[in-house]
């Protein structure tokens, strides 16, 4: 039976009010040192099999482990558990082939499967190149000509290959075509994972765009991840913005700005504390600190809609040379190897692992390389 506008909005806002009365905000803590669970140098069946996007990991129907943390040849890791996770050599998405004219790369930044065989995934179209063959002039400024949207894409075998869906539906999130006047970055540029929380579905999407759209990670959410039309973006009040447009579209609010000012790169929920935990990339000075530190942090949410935090995880060298001569880390993202959920988007365990890419850089001149790592460190959660 179909369900009012107002019926929707009342159960989600009743749910995250129950939420927030039950939260606990969790500590979370290094529990060993690092461990590496995939090096480039000795297992990597192709050179562009890098790992260059947060992990994400889900349960086939045949009991495997997925595990993709991909490039834009896109990739994954297959075992029967966590600890036996090791490269499969078929590419699950290739650029190459869906864009054989160089008109764009793509990334699977997300993925959810009901069941193991149909895998629905949110895919990063990086739109640099073609940005830049239309004209689009970098004059030299980080992150100028870059363009990028956030489509769709599925599965129908598990995961083992991913296709787009038809053109005229794939698109989740776009701001359109870069504008003239644009200094910067502009679009629908990252994702969290899939969470799934009492029947509705939600990702965060991080989105920047001069004059159009305020810089930060909006929410989405759809009763069907498998239908790229239903993501709706919250606009302060109620998810009502959608985003497939940019003609008709409105801003999205950002939520949190001021706790998540950087993109989100995993949601968790604790399910013995009843609290989402999202992690990013920071440079922070906290309490006790002398100077900002580098590393990977997390904030907490009863509701997803008001975050606290940020918190320190671990110290992790983020810029080449300032902090490290030999490497930098990046896309950290917790998976509880011991979760409950196919999609291993619950903490139910006492032994989650963040994981993370290690680049290796070029000795002696401390640039980056093709030569990335994935590692890992198991937490503790108090």
């Amino acid at each position: 039976m179909m369900r009012s506008k107002p019926f929707i909005l009342a159960t989600i806002m009743l749910s995250f009010a129950i939420g927030r009365a039950a939260a606990q905000a969790p500590t979370l803590a290094p529990a060993g040192p690092p461990e590496t669970l995939y090096r480039w140098t000795s297992d990597r069946c192709e050179d562009e099999f890098i790992p260059d996007a947060p992990a994400r990991a889900f349960r086939r129907a045949d009991g495997e482990m997925v595990l993709m943390a991909s490039h834009r040849e896109n990739w994954a890791l297959v075992g029967r558990d966590f600890a036996s996770l090791r490269p499969s050599c078929e590419a699950t998405l290739r650029s190459s082939r869906e864009r054989p004219q160089d008109d764009g790369f793509l990334w699977i930044e997300a993925t959810y499967t009901p069941d193991g065989r149909r895998v629905a995934a949110l895919v990063s179209e990086d739109l640099r190149r073609p940005t830049q063959r239309g004209g689009c002039d970098p004059q030299g400024q980080a992150g100028r000509c870059w363009l990028n949207n956030i489509l769709a894409a599925a599965s129908e075998d598990g995961g083992r290959s991913f296709a787009l869906v038809r053109p005229e539906a794939r698109t989740v999130a776009t701001l359109g075509r870069y504008p003239d006047r644009a200094t910067r970055r502009y679009g629908a540029f990252t994702t969290s994972n899939i969470v799934q929380h009492d029947g509705a579905y939600y990702v965060m999407v991080y989105l920047q765009g001069e004059g159009v759209q305020p810089p930060g990670n909006c929410l989405f959410r759809s009763d069907d991840p498998f239908a790229p039309e239903r993501w709706r973006a919250w606009d302060g009040q109620a998810f009502t913005v959608e985003m497939r447009d940019a003609a008709a579209s409105r801003s999205c609010r950002p939520v949190s700005p001021s706790v998540l000012s950087q993109e989100v790169r995993s949601l968790s929920y604790d399910s013995r504390r009843h609290t989402w935990i999202a992690v990013i990339r920071h440079r922070l000075q906290l309490a006790g600190d002398t100077q900002p530190v580098p590393g990977f942090y997390y904030a907490t949410s009863a509701d997803l809609l008001r975050w606290e935090g940020p918190r320190r995880i671990m110290m992790a060298p983020t810029r080449a040379r300032t902090d490290s001569t030999t490497e930098t880390m990046d896309y950290p993202a917790i998976i509880d190897p011991g979760s409950r959920s196919r999609n291993f988007d619950t903490l139910d365990s006492n032994a989650p692992a963040l994981i993370f890419t290690v680049q290796n850089l070029a000795p002696g001149r401390g640039t980056g390389t093709m030569n990335r790592d994935l590692r890992y460190v198991r937490l503790r959660v108090d």
